[in-house]
């Protein structure tokens, strides 16, 4: 497996709350500003861009919201079909010689 590089993780708070009611998330290491509204009637909107490559995470009562892992998911089976077609196009797949 190759090493992916991992972005930064940025901590946003919760700052205020606009009158239309939806709250407004800033991150103070950015920059990055938006406005929230939770489910089921939910929408977000960017308001400063901040630091786009960055993960953005936060959390509130309690609930603290933080970076996702990345874990490749198993090949699988690859059908016979497509196993032929790879082997006749010169493609070593799962250690099958080509």
């Amino acid at each position: 497996m190759s090493d992916v590089p991992v972005p930064a993780t940025h901590k946003m708070t919760l700052v205020g709350q606009a009158e239309s009611g939806a709250e407004e998330w800033a991150c103070p290491r950015c920059g990055r500003r938006m406005l929230l509204r939770w489910p089921p009637d939910y929408q977000k909107l960017v308001l400063e861009e901040g630091d786009e490559s960055a993960v953005h995470v936060g959390g509130k009562g309690g609930l603290q919201v933080s970076g996702a892992e990345v874990v490749p998911s198993p090949a699988g089976d690859v059908p016979a079909a497509d196993l032929e077609w790879l082997r006749d196009n010169g493609i070593d797949w799962g250690g099958a010689s080509a």
